[in-house]
């Protein structure tokens, strides 16, 4: 069996999640929709991590979807029309597999994905369609599984009784929470997702992003500025703090028109560009005015209401104003394309939070399926499989550390540069070997990493008793101790 000293602590924590589902799997043997459903989690336990993008109707989650995985293959609609679970997951070859509520499979013969053929399926009844599996080649979701989810308070979960709670609990590992902006259906939403107590105890897995920023202050050029101004404002929110580790802004939409800009398009924009400046400001007064209006013969009205789509008002302004300084070829356009919607920032947060940490997110979704099998079929002896997740829920310090790390990273927690610096290194934000942690040689023996956590716990055991600090601190400080002596522990006697 792998050890904490081996490989680091949390694949100890995975190790033992894994093993407690197995037996629960042997003590439900006799009820095969038990065992099934439980056997389904263990088999992603081998997969790339899953991740569910959910939100109000209309919140952005496909064309955002199209941004991450920097290729348009959830379809957008000006109305909401998913009506069932799809899940975008890396594949050599395009496919698309249906899944019935009744366990049938039907796979949908494709050369390529095409938007089209994927709205029509998602608008199928989901008591006639259980999910979409969508396999694509795309780099984009080589690390992460997509899953979109109808809209939170949807007409097709309304229909069909199923919440979108429930959908999330049982298939994702981490959540993206999309809003123009947190109103009390997104927090109340957010409070159920986090009801179970394994849930409570890892408030670890919850994004929220204002996935529409470039909408605020009338769409104008200051509006993801403006958005950003919003998103700090809720990240204090000691509500939402209780279970989001980040709130940020992004214009899904410039994502995916930046992501997937083509080359004619950057022709356009070239043209438009070109124009005098009196005439392109008056042009780009109002959506209407740049869609409708009869002049310039150079683009005409219907390619300017396709890069309106395309980019919105905000992201047309940027791109011209792009192209007006000079020197911007297709490529250079693109990457400030993407820049300006800020979505180099929900991905770096993605990876950090979910991708970098995804043992400790496996081990929280392996030990909530146990908890929900317990609950939902109570039985004679379950007694011991209840006191091993009791026990390793009370025992998961490697939660704790990633609260503190996302705490650190989205700045609900901080700390004087060196400070944070080697807070986040024993928190195993650079690995969880003793070495990383330790910022110790590759080569460095027992003795000398017995000395550097020694050390290590001593400073930290001095700020633990500053009583100076808040109640998010002191806790902070409190789990880089604990993070030291269990190194500690690790090292002496080797």
């Amino acid at each position: 069996m792998t050890t904490a000293h081996d490989t680091g602590p949390t694949t100890a924590l995975l190790s033992q999640a894994r093993e407690l589902l197995l037996r629960t799997m042997t003590f439900y043997r006799d009820d095969p929709r038990t065992a099934g459903w439980l056997r389904t989690r263990l088999e992603r336990l081998s997969e790339p991590l899953r991740m569910a993008v959910t939100g109000r109707v209309k919140s952005g989650k496909s064309t955002l979807i199209n941004a991450l995985v920097g290729a348009e293959l959830a379809p957008t609609d000006p109305e909401e029309r998913t009506q069932v679970n799809t899940v975008f997951r890396y594949g050599p070859e395009p496919r698309i597999t249906v899944h019935t509520p009744h366990g049938a499979q039907r796979n949908m013969p494709v050369d390529e994905l095409d938007p089209a053929t994927i709205r029509d399926l998602q608008r199928w009844r989901p008591d006639e369609v259980a999910r979409l599996v969508i396999e694509s080649p795309s780099p984009g979701l080589q690390a992460i599984t997509l899953i979109e989810t109808p809209g939170v308070a949807s007409t097709a979960v309304k229909e069909t009784g199923r919440s979108a709670l429930a959908q999330i609990l049982s298939e994702a590992d981490s959540v993206l929470y999309l809003t123009r902006q947190p109103q009390q259906i997104d927090v109340q939403f957010l409070e159920s997702v986090h009801e179970l107590r394994v849930a409570r105890r890892a408030p670890i897995n919850t994004i929220l992003a204002l996935s529409r920023a470039d909408e605020v202050a009338g769409g104008d050029h200051e509006s993801v500025e403006a958005a950003g101004r919003v998103a700090n404002a809720y990240r204090d929110d000691p509500k939402l703090r209780t279970f989001v580790q980040y709130v940020l802004p992004v214009s899904g939409l410039l994502a995916q028109g930046g992501s997937t800009l083509g080359q004619s398009e950057f022709e356009a924009l070239s043209r438009l560009a070109a124009l005098p400046r009196e005439q392109l400001d008056e042009l780009l007064l109002s959506a209407d005015r740049f869609a409708s209006s009869a002049t310039p013969e150079s683009v005409e009205p219907g390619t300017r209401r396709e890069l309106l789509r395309r980019f919105g008002l905000f992201g047309v302004h940027s791109a011209l104003t792009a192209l007006a300084a000079g020197g911007i070829d297709h490529g250079r356009l693109r990457r400030q394309l993407l820049a300006e919607s800020r979505i180099g920032e929900l991905q770096e947060a993605v990876h950090l939070q979910f991708v970098e940490r995804q043992e400790a997110l496996r081990a929280r979704s392996t030990l909530l399926a146990v908890d929900m099998a317990l609950r939902a079929n109570p039985r004679s002896g379950d007694r011991q499989l209840q006191g091993e997740l009791d026990r390793l829920l009370s025992n998961a310090h490697e939660w704790d550390e990633l609260r503190v790390l996302s705490g650190l990273w989205s700045g609900q927690l901080s700390l004087p540069g060196r400070l944070r610096e080697e807070a986040e290194r024993l928190l195993g934000a650079h690995g969880d070997q003793p070495v990383a942690r330790l910022g110790a040689p590759p080569r460095a023996g027992a003795r000398d990493l017995a000395e550097r956590a020694g050390e290590a716990a001593r400073r930290w055991r001095v700020l633990a008793a500053d009583p100076l600090r808040d109640r998010d601190h002191r806790e902070a400080v409190w789990t880089v101790l604990r993070s030291c002596e269990r190194l500690l522990a690790a090292n002496v006697g080797q």
